[in-house]
């Protein structure tokens, strides 16, 4: 099941945490959708800054690493990511992109 919560540091960034497993086309979807209303926030922000904390997610497929890739390149927007999981660590590793998304591991 498929969980995301939306909310605001104490600095007035967002952050969502997400648990949930991002294997379909149609996980992504959903993904996505959730996603949306945090994103036209955000749009409207000077601090264009996303927390994401992934809780128990992996695997995650590659429709949802290139949406992080495009709101990071396409939409400026600075997406920041922390996980529970070491497998998903070692992804972004392996992908070469931990340093771009500053992937961090933090417990729950």
């Amino acid at each position: 099941m498929m969980t995301l919560s939306i909310s605001e540091t104490e600095q007035n960034q967002m952050f969502i945490r997400f648990s949930g497993k991002l294997k379909t086309y149609e996980d992504f979807l959903e993904f996505r959708e959730k996603m949306q209303p945090a994103i036209t926030e955000l749009a409207k922000k000077t601090d264009k800054t996303l927390f994401l904390f992934f809780v128990d997610v992996y695997p995650i497929n590659s429709y949802t690493i290139g949406y992080l890739l495009k709101l990071k390149e396409n939409d400026s927007i600075d997406v920041k990511i922390a996980t529970n999981d070491v497998k998903l660590l070692q992804l972004f590793k392996t992908l070469e992109l931990i340093d771009k998304f500053e992937v961090c591991i933090k417990s729950e």
